[in-house]
């Protein structure tokens, strides 16, 4: 053999030693290489996502918007992770045959393990035993929601909203992002990433639970989406319960006001809220199977490490629930969504918008039984398997490891103030469509974000509407509370119509969200934030009108680019 051919087998050689190597090296996160010792920040998320992109091809990551530049803290880009089989990035590419699933991290900035788990399912799913799954899913990842609160380790953002009760206003870039990025990719699943207290149970999963929402995706979500995760997770000895939110009785604290809760009181126990200023309500009422997601956490560095490890099993439990069961969930959501469609043509009586919201007590479960951590004067060695007594000998096989922390016995707690239904108290006919004056370009703005279709009037036109007239108003106590009382008198009228003004339908994707945004005595309507200034004085109408039935108007699309 001469000495060319050898030098080519040489390179040739070299090149594969080399490609094997790097195709056998596992990536690690940021938290990975810190051995899970800091919080993994902006510069690092890009660097880990810049070399797993460019050596897995299933992986595509864009720049979906970024953070605004304040005096203690530039903006950062805000990432998409989009993971297929076919390694696409648009969402007009995606095979449609498959499901999506969208995962959020990091809403909240000091709920930290949440951005650490979605790292380390991303690089699962491109590079590691995951990645079988891209056949039977496609998977969108916004691994760092709030760069801005991960650094300072705070809930907020950089303007201070709480981006996790911002999904009606949309006044975060971070949600507007996370709702045109819905809009764009209109994923059937998606699950919201959030830590709570150090609880018993380390995962928490919630579903869906406004009234406007299918009750078949709430059904479907308990009977066998969550049931699924729970089995997975037991088996990796990790405990979980639906998540559950406790507050003052008679409260409701859920809208992200400003209100001192009342000391001393009773407590009561509920499910996860049904604003819709909630990620996992806001995207649920386009018919999909929303969830939010709730890791046990002590919100400290020393915890970090088994947090994340709680969270990503979380999160692969309902990757492979979703994987199981593609064609199910699929057809399940399809369905749904074009059937809003036609129940928003018909707009019959027995399909109303509901507009307030209670929970309630059940009568057929008047209490509920949890597990919880109670202190401990004495260290916890560990739980016997067997029955013992005083005297007897204890080997090291009858004693099992305790799972919880030393100092903390896990106990059984009843719950008498439990409250799992929801009720309505206001519920309306839907319209076939509303009335914005041309100079409310705010509220058009905020809409056009949501995804919603807007036109606009290209010469003025006569049309007949129902107005609200207002009789008694008690303005909120609290910017982002509906007023304390609102008594309105709907009323036909005939009013012109300028050139310009806005016209919204309601026979589109968000048939029951735009009520829900536009009536004024919905509690979950843009009138509940005083930057709006749309609470009407006694004797006023209210500015947006409703258009009960179809009528024919000189409309062209607003902002349709």
């Amino acid at each position: 053999m001469n000495s060319r051919k050898k030098a080519i087998l040489l390179i040739l050689g070299a090149w594969l030693l080399t490609s094997l190597s790097l195709a056998a090296e596992v990536i690690k996160t940021p938290a990975e290489e810190t051995r899970y010792t800091r919080y993994s920040q902006h510069e690092e998320v890009t660097r880990f996502l810049s070399v797993l992109s460019a050596r897995n091809p299933v992986l595509k990551v864009r720049i979906a918007g970024k953070t605004r530049d304040v005096e203690n803290y530039p903006g950062r880009d805000l990432f998409l992770c989009v993971l297929t089989e076919e390694g696409v990035l648009e969402a007009t590419a995606l095979n449609r045959d498959k499901p999506t699933l969208l995962f959020i991290a990091s809403q909240h900035g000091n709920e930290q393990s949440g951005k650490e788990a979605a790292l380390r399912l991303i690089r699962d799913l491109a590079a590691g035993e995951l990645r079988p799954v891209l056949k039977k899913v496609n998977v969108l990842v916004i691994p760092q929601a709030n760069p801005y609160g991960n650094y300072f380790d705070i809930r907020q953002n950089e303007t201070g909203l709480d981006l996790n009760r911002d999904h009606v206003k949309l006044e975060g870039e971070s949600t507007k992002i996370i709702h045109r990025i819905f809009s764009l990719y209109q994923p059937e699943i998606t699950m919201d990433i959030h830590e709570k207290g150090d609880d018993y149970y380390r995962v928490s999963v919630g579903c869906v639970s406004n009234l406007n929402i299918h009750r078949s995706l709430q059904d479907y979500s308990r009977n066998m989406i969550m049931k699924e995760i729970e089995k997975k997770l037991a088996r990796k000895k990790i405990t979980f319960h639906e998540y559950l939110v406790s507050e003052v009785l008679g409260m409701d604290t859920s809208s992200g006001a400003r209100v001192v809760q009342e000391e001393n009181r009773e407590m009561m126990l509920r499910f996860s809220t049904t604003d819709l200023n909630d990620g996992r309500n806001s995207l649920g009422i386009y018919e999909t199977l929303a969830f939010i997601q709730e890791g046990a956490s002590r919100h400290d560095l020393a915890s970090l490490e088994a947090r994340t490890g709680w969270q990503y099993e979380g999160l692969r439990a309902l990757l492979e629930v979703v994987a199981e069961h593609p064609e199910e969930m699929l057809r399940l959501v399809k369905k749904l969504r074009a059937d809003l469609l036609t129940r928003a043509r018909q707009r019959s009586g027995d399909d109303p918008v509901h507009l307030k919201m209670a929970y309630v007590r059940d009568p057929n479960q008047p209490q509920l039984e949890l597990k919880a951590f109670e202190s401990t004067s004495s260290n916890i060695r560990g739980i016997l398997k067997v029955d013992k007594k005083a005297g007897d000998y204890l080997l090291a096989d009858d004693i099992a490891p305790y799972q919880g922390p030393s100092r903390l016995k896990v106990v059984t707690r009843v719950e008498k103030n439990w409250f799992p239904l929801v009720e309505s108290r206001l519920a309306i006919r839907r319209p076939s469509g509303y009335i914005i004056p041309a100079d409310r370009t705010d509220l058009a703005e905020v809409l056009v974000q949501h995804g919603i279709r807007l036109q606009i009037l290209e010469k003025a036109a006569q049309v007949e509407v129902t107005g609200y007239k207002t009789i008694e108003v008690v303005p909120a106590r609290a910017d982002y509370l509906a007023p304390e009382k609102l008594e309105v008198q709907p009323e036909k009228l005939k009013i012109p119509l300028k050139r310009g003004d806005f016209y919204v339908s309601c026979q589109q994707p968000a048939a029951n969200l735009i009520p829900c945004l536009l009536e004024p005595q919905s509690e979950y309507g843009l009138i509940r934030y005083f930057g709006f200034k749309l609470v009407p004085e006694a004797g006023d109408y209210f500015s947006i009108y409703r258009i009960e039935e179809p009528v024919t108007l000189p409309l062209v699309d607003y902002k349709s680019w």
